[in-house]
């Protein structure tokens, strides 16, 4: 392997991302969201899109009265490191997130926050997760199937 590691490999087998959904302008959290009690349908409509946001970021939301909460982000938020080679042959570590989907239509962000979990060799004061790093993803738009514009010509 060339050059330095960024991170020794022993450390990386305690790594996790942790995703969340975030409104394009990182101002909201949208991975939960609440909808009225009476909602007559769960699928994406410009309704349930204009209903207020709840918010999950480890913590607690107080649901007013008449709404429930509903998960926008649905599959697995969190993934753990994994070592392979990119398609280049470099090895590299790598988080998989093979079924992360959206509920409701708007334009997203993604939050990625890169936790270290403890390992049975750390003092007891620090057996606790610890946040290293967060970014957000570029804006992207998540559509019905209705309002959907079509495939796009893959780029070469």
């Amino acid at each position: 392997m060339d050059g330095n590691p960024v991170i020794e490999s022993a450390f990386m087998q305690f790594l996790v991302i942790h995703t969340t959904l975030w409104k394009d302008d990182r101002e909201e959290e949208l991975t939960v969201v609440e909808l009225p009690h009476n909602a007559s349908s769960k699928r994406i409509s410009a309704a349930a899109k204009s209903r207020k946001r709840g918010v999950t970021q480890f913590g607690f939301k107080t649901i007013e009265p008449g709404l429930e909460m509903e998960n926008n982000l649905l599959g697995d938020y969190t993934a753990s490191s994994s070592i392979v080679e990119d398609e280049m042959g470099e090895r590299g570590c790598f988080f998989v997130f093979p079924n992360l989907s959206i509920r409701l239509e708007g334009r997203y962000r993604l939050r990625f926050t890169l936790i270290k979990l403890p390992s049975l060799c750390d003092a007891p004061q620090h057996m606790i997760p610890t946040c290293i790093a967060s970014v957000f993803s570029e804006p992207f738009d998540v559509y019905s199937i209705k309002t959907f514009p079509g495939m796009i010509e893959s780029t070469p």
